[in-house]
């Protein structure tokens, strides 16, 4: 599930939200960085109640309402606390139903959203005519600008023309919707003779102002050609002109 899907769900059928799912949601997602916090009475040194901290941080993040945060904690809320009011225990849940977000402190902020490896290399928007029968993208038009991407780092970095001649460990994570702005991001990992290899996500801002997710990823293989077509040497760092960044 996307936070996009987790939000709204939270929103409009906050019954059915399941504990475990938004903690895989927060972990996929976001950046955890344990951080003492303070909710009403309770006290939570670093690295413990971990799961309070994310929910309280992923809500705070999403300016959720406190009845929207607490359905974050699923069945615990529901169940435990709710099905037992007299008991003891889920003691942050408690406390936050009787002081909301005035008694939540953290003494630094313990998520932050993930961000895209490399540099944004294209950028487009993701059109109608580029569906499949169900609505979505096509998977072999985000592999094209994938490797259009590619192509412009790798040529960069080679100062040559370069041709793709392998494809490793592609992995479609989300779909691309018409609508979405879809950002390229590559970089180099590896040069060797006349051959470089480079890392590519694709992320979308869906619907050109919603949350940001990272929908692809793969390895293109490209081989420097010079005039004649035959293979030659990638050029040194050293030797790149200033326009090319070295960490492409």
């Amino acid at each position: 599930m996307t936070p996009h899907a987790l939000l709204d769900q939270v929103k409009d059928t906050p019954s059915l939200v399941d504990f475990t799912t938004v903690m895989d949601v927060i972990n996929t997602h976001y950046e955890y960085t344990p951080t003492l916090f303070k909710n009403g009475d309770v006290e939570n040194s670093s690295g413990t109640n971990e799961g309070s901290c994310k929910i309280f941080a992923f809500a705070k993040f999403h300016h959720l309402s406190e009845a929207q945060t607490l359905a974050l904690f699923g069945t615990y809320y529901r169940d435990d606390v709710l099905g037992n009011p007299s008991g003891s225990d889920h003691a942050n849940i408690r406390n936050f139903m009787q002081t909301g977000w005035a008694g939540v402190r953290f003494e630094s902020e313990p998520l932050k959203a993930k961000a895209p490896v490399g540099r944004l290399t294209t950028r487009t928007i993701a059109m109608q005519a580029d569906t499949n029968p169900a609505g979505d993208i096509f998977g072999g038009w985000v592999l094209s600008q994938m490797d259009m991407a590619a192509g412009i780092c790798a040529g960069q970095r080679a100062q040559a023309r370069v041709v793709t001649v392998a494809l490793d460990g592609m992995s479609f994570i989300k779909p691309v919707h018409v609508g979405d702005i879809l950002g390229v991001y590559t970089r180099i990992v590896r040069v060797g003779r006349s051959s470089l290899d480079v890392h590519v996500e694709c992320w979308v801002r869906r619907s050109r102002i919603g949350i940001r997710e990272k929908v692809t990823e793969a390895v293109f293989k490209f081989v420097a050609l010079d005039e004649q077509g035959q293979s030659m040497a990638v050029p040194p760092l050293g030797d790149l002109p200033e326009y090319v960044e070295s960490d492409l």
